[in-house]
């Protein structure tokens, strides 16, 4: 038997759902390809330019984000082009610019900045 859960805090649904978004945009290239689709729409194109890579490899990122519904794509005349339809993933890029607006991201060794810095509140 599940025991019931604790109210305010989230259920494992909810816990596995915010894991997976968490996982697809752990990679940093994802997250940057996200940064711009928040923009509007993009194309593989552009978002190569954009965010570096191969047109391969950045396909591949939001073929993977698709099937998590993060992004979608729709086709124009010869080009595909891809928009962010996930509120969630847009209110994460939301809550970690804020972090690293305000100097609130751990950035570990080497970068002459103490992770302690991390700070929620």
């Amino acid at each position: 038997m599940i025991p019931p859960r604790a109210k305010g805090r989230p259920s494992l649904r909810q816990l596995s759902a915010a894991s997976r978004l968490l996982a697809v945009l752990g990679f940093s290239k994802r997250l940057l390809i996200l940064v711009h689709l928040m923009d509007g729409e993009r194309s593989v194109s552009e978002l190569v330019s954009l965010v570096g890579g191969t047109q391969s490899a950045l396909s591949q990122h939001l073929i993977d984000m698709a099937k998590l519904g993060i992004v979608k794509s729709r086709t124009e005349a010869q080009r595909r082009l891809y928009s962010c339809t996930s509120e969630q993933a847009k209110m994460l890029v939301g809550f970690l610019s804020n972090l690293a607006d305000n100097d609130k991201l751990p950035v570990g060794k080497g970068s002459g900045k103490k992770s302690s810095s991390w700070r929620l509140g």
